[in-house]
């Protein structure tokens, strides 16, 4: 998964810049956590603990993410359970989807997790 950590010296922020696609996940990682690098760490704990057909689900204050079978859904709590459901809508998302909804598998946002936390202060 491709990304960006950028950090602003002059008001001292930490921004995550991740592809239009991955808007969602993006906004779940920055507005749902403190951006300190311990404030990751049960979500990444718990992940890292997940199976083949393992289910997991995180229900945030604006975001929610889900994992079954490995893949990890993530979604704006507006979106309702039609995200959530079994009979997850697979029509192309356009732009301001984007920002409602993505996908990515688990070990990607893993990796992406542990390098977040490399870059956050402690």
């Amino acid at each position: 998964m491709e990304h960006d950590f950028i950090y602003l010296p002059d008001s001292r922020r930490y921004l995550l810049k991740l592809a239009p696609e991955q808007h969602a996940l993006q906004c779940f990682l920055l507005e749902e956590f403190e951006l300190r690098a311990g404030s990751y760490q049960s979500l990444l704990d718990k992940l890292l603990t997940l199976g083949l057909y393992d289910e997991y689900q995180f229900i945030g204050r604006e975001y929610s993410l889900q994992v079954e079978r490995m893949e990890v859904r993530v979604f704006h709590l507006s979106c309702g359970q039609h995200y959530a459901d079994d009979q997850f809508l697979e029509a192309e998302l356009n732009t301001d989807d984007a920002a409602l909804h993505c996908e990515c598998g688990l070990e990607d946002l893993i990796r992406l997790l542990q390098a977040w936390q490399q870059f956050l202060p402690r």
